[in-house]
This record gives structure tokens, C-alpha cells and sequence, in this order.
């Protein structure tokens, strides 16, 4: 055999042999990755970079279908002016977005035309968190056509990609006083939702496209008396499990630890309950993520503090406190909630932006940096139909998508909005101001669901309102001329 033949194929086992290692080395740091404590950042590292006076200007969700920056309506021209003034603006990419004469994949769901993308670049959008449960109402094309969308106008995303490495990973973006990053990830709603979330890719293996998920168990809370109540229902179910040739196992249940009820064939959707403690009160929920998805997102948190010069950590999450809320409007963030947006701070976060509740929810600052727990819709063009669209349906307002983009729950609170803009001087938050939004209550469906200024009255009424839901951790919101002012000593 010649020289060059032997050389190369000397070389060509050298490569597999390294990839070889590579894929053992990288399935070891995993699994032990996932049972090591995350190193605690010093105060010095924790402290965000930006010098001089810094604005970020964080709003909720952007449910928007078509252009409308170009709108000469004072109004509607105020708010994005808002947006456009500040040094970084984030949101939340509430859907897809895709060409909708040359699309080949499904159109479902809540897909917008294309234009959109550089329609929020003039606007004044810089980087947007794409995990959302809406991220493949058409399939992997529609999070690739947004994704590629976003990236052609210049608009950095996080959260979702081809694999878990690219969903979980953050995204930065280079910006004249510094270097932001941002970091997304999403609690699913409902079990089927998890089909969202993407998988590692360990060489050739695996690496299925979705987002970064936060997945978790749920333990609803009970009396001891309902306790007792379930308990009898559950037993009188397992009396009949003689009946059947292979009955499934039943796990041991007691009020500290809890109990679960047989409610579906499979057991995946089966309750679990437990006797309250202490003030806990019954019909509260309890929810325990899944250590690895926390330990993935505050990976990232603290590796781009490394790395930026600010970090912005996002999550889309519907989860309520008790089971007799309303979920997509439960004004008052679960306690995992909290503890989560705590986490990412911890790590490095200099703003924590939550949204997900088609509500507002309170603020809290915390270690001198905010947390926004729900700023509610700031687009909301939910009646933007598909199938009226393309005229495969009739318009009419008894539709059932019609009903929820103006009376959602039999309330127009979904139609309110923050732009919460937060002002630091040196890598200290000084202020965070608050303007109220509304998205055409009164209005038209024609321009339904794009902000405007919330008049005096009104916007007194939104700022009331979050004033009294940010009571919990003490934020006090002093309110000026239609303007919530969160004072930072």
C-alpha cells in the first residue's frame, strides 16, 4: 500500500477515534453536569458592565400578524417611540412568522406574514425569546422560517434551534456600550405541549429541533377532611383491581408524601394530592422542575454573565397558584415561579422578563435588579384567522379565536400592557418607569390588538392595579402623570 494511502487512512481512524471520545467524554459531562452545584458568582461578577446610562425597555408578548410601524396614529406612535429610544428592547415572539404565498410547510395557528420581522426592527426591537408554546403551530418549518426571518432582520433570538445545545444556548448581541445576551426558556401548559422541547445532540446522535424546556411535576394541595375524601375514591377504585389480568402497580400514598387517583388509562395525567402545611391553603399547586432544565438555563445565565456585558434571562410560563384560577389569567405568579426568576438573577441575570399570562402581574426588584412577572400582550392580533385570511371561513364574531381576542375570559385585561422601561446609570438600576398600554378595547377589529397609549383614566387603573399585585415583595409604585415610577435606592 503507498505512503499517502496509509496516511490517510491512518488519519481517517485518528478522526473517528477523537469523535469517539468526544461522544463518551460529552455523554459524561452531562450526567455529572446534572448533579453538580453551579459555582456562586462574587458580588464584583455578578455586577452588569454597561457604563454610563443604560435603558432596557422589556415588554410581553407579540402576537402580531402584520406590519404597523408605519401607522400615523399619535397614539400607536407614542408607544413605539418608547421602544425605539432605548438602548436594548426585548420581547417575546408569540408565534411564527412566514411568507405566506411561497410557505410549503402547514399553515396552523398563529402565523403572521414575513414582513413582520423587519416591521419590528423599525419598530425598535432587538432580541426576542422564541420559547413559547406557539413555536411549531407549523412545524419545524415555521420555527425555522421565523428563526431565518428574525435573523435577516436583524433581530436576535434565544430559546429555540436544531437541538437542545442551540435552544439553551444564549444569544448575544453587540451594542455600542456593550455586549447583551439573552437566555429563553418555557414550562409547557398542557402534557402534550412537551412534544415542544428540543433534544441534545451528542455527535451523531439525537438533536431534535424545539426549544429549552422547564418541565415539572405538579401536587395539588388538599385538607386534611378532602384528603380523607380522596382517599375513599381511590380505594374504591382499586377494590375493582382483581377484575384484570395485569392491573398497574399502586404506589403507596399518606398525607405528607400524597396520593394519586387513577384518572386516565395511561397514568400520565393522573392528580397527585397532599395534606396542607402550616398556611399552605387547599387548591394551591405545587410544581417541581425538572433539576436538569433549571441547571441548563442557569448554565447559560451564568456563562453569558461571563461572556456580556448584560443578561437577560426570559420565560414563558402560564402557570397559575391555585386550580381554581383561570390559568391564562392568574395575576399572581406560583411560587415556583419566583423562586426561578430568583435563581437566574443569582446566576447573573440582570433583568428577569416573564410573560406567558395574558394578564399583568406584579414586579419585584430583587438584589437591585427587576423581575417582571407577566407585562401582559403588547401585540395581540388574535383575530388575524387563517382561515378567514385565505377565506376558507366566514368571518363572524361568534368564532371561537373572535371571542378570545376581545373578551378573553370575559374580561378585557388581555387587552392591557406595560412597556416597563428600566434605566440604570453604571451598572446600577436607578428607576424602572411603567406606561400603561391598551390594545383597541373600543377600537375597530381592523386595528385590534396594536398598543396604544392607555388614556389618563384608564392607565390609572393598570397602575393601580400592578401597584397592588407588586405589594407582595414591597415595590412600592409611586404614579405620575399616567406613568408607574419604581424608585431603586
Amino acid at each position: 500500500m503507498k505512503a499517502g494511502n496509509i496516511q490517510r487512512r491512518l488519519s481517517r481512524i485518528q478522526s473517528r477515534l477523537n469523535l469517539l471520545v468526544f461522544v463518551v467524554s460529552s455523554s459524561l459531562s452531562i450526567s455529572v453536569s446534572a448533579q453538580t452545584d453551579l459555582p456562586t458568582l462574587a458580588d464584583g461578577d455578578r455586577a452588569m458592565t454597561m457604563r454610563g446610562e443604560f435603558v432596557l425597555a422589556s415588554v410581553g408578548d407579540l402576537m402580531i400578524r402584520r406590519p404597523a410601524s408605519q401607522l400615523a396614529d399619535p397614539e400607536v406612535q407614542a408607544v413605539l417611540d418608547l421602544i425605539r429610544n432605548a438602548d436594548l428592547a426585548v420581547a417575546n415572539m408569540e408565534g411564527e412568522l412566514a411568507n405566506l404565498r411561497e410557505f410549503d410547510g402547514p399553515l396552523n395557528g398563529f402565523v403572521g406574514s414575513h414582513e413582520v420581522a423587519a416591521d419590528l426592527k423599525l419598530m425598535g426591537f432587538d432580541m426576542v425569546n422564541r420559547a413559547q408554546n406557539h413555536l411549531l403551530d407549523s412545524e419545524f418549518e415555521g420555527m425555522f422560517s421565523t428563526n431565518s426571518l428574525l435573523d435577516d432582520a436583524g433581530i436576535v433570538h434565544a430559546g429555540s434551534g436544531s437541538n437542545l445545545q442551540e435552544a439553551a444556548a444564549p444569544a448575544f448581541l453587540e451594542l455600542a456600550k456593550g455586549r447583551a445576551a439573552l437566555v429563553g426558556a418555557h414550562a409547557p401548559i398542557f402534557p402534550e405541549h412537551r412534544r415542544l422541547a428540543a433534544t441534545a445532540r451528542i455527535g451523531n446522535l439525537g438533536g431534535r429541533p424545539g426549544l429549552n424546556m422547564l418541565n415539572y411535576s405538579e401536587t395539588i394541595l388538599v385538607s386534611a377532611q378532602q384528603y380523607d375524601a380522596l382517599q375513599q375514591v381511590r380505594q374504591g377504585f382499586l377494590d375493582y383491581r382483581d377484575n384484570y389480568d395485569n392491573p398497574r402497580p399502586v404506589a403507596s400514598a399518606s398525607p405528607e408524601t400524597g396520593l394519586s387517583i387513577p384518572a386516565s388509562s395511561s397514568g400520565r395525567n393522573d392528580p397527585t394530592y397532599r395534606v396542607t402545611r402550616g398556611d399552605e391553603i387547599p387548591g394551591t399547586v405545587v410544581y417541581t422542575l425538572n433539576d436538569d432544565d433549571v441547571g441548563r438555563m442557569l448554565r447559560s445565565i451564568r456563562n453569558a454573565r461571563q461572556l456580556g456585558d448584560f443578561v437577560i434571562a426570559a420565560a414563558h410560563i402560564h402557570q397559575s397558584q391555585s386550580v381554581v384560577e383561570f390559568q391564562h389569567l392568574s395575576t399572581r405568579p406560583p411560587e415556583f415561579y419566583v423562586d426561578l426568576a430568583h435563581q437566574a438573577i443569582d446566576a447573573g441575570a440582570d433583568a428577569f422578563v416573564g410573560t406567558g399570562v395574558q394578564t399583568l402581574r406584579g414586579i419585584e426588584i430583587y438584589q437591585g435588579k427587576p423581575i417582571f412577572y407577566g407585562l401582559g400582550e403588547f401585540f395581540r392580533e388574535a383575530q388575524w384567522e387563517l382561515p378567514i385570511v385565505v377565506g376558507a371561513a366566514d368571518s363572524d364574531p361568534r368564532r371561537g379565536m373572535q371571542r378570545f381576542s376581545r373578551n378573553f375570559g370575559g374580561s378585557t385585561q388581555s387587552l392591557e400592557s406595560l412597556v416597563a422601561m428600566s434605566h440604570y446609570e453604571n451598572g446600577a438600576l436607578k428607576e424602572v418607569r411603567l406606561y400603561p398600554t391598551e390594545l383597541g378595547i373600543n377600537g375597530p377589529d381592523s386595528r385590534l390588538g396594536i398598543p396604544r397609549m392607555a388614556t389618563e383614566q384608564h392607565a390609572q387603573q393598570i397602575l393601580e392595579r400592578v401597584a397592588r399585585l407588586s405589594d407582595q415583595w414591597g415595590t412600592k409604585i409611586d404614579i405620575e402623570e399616567n406613568v408607574g415610577i419604581i424608585r431603586v435606592d
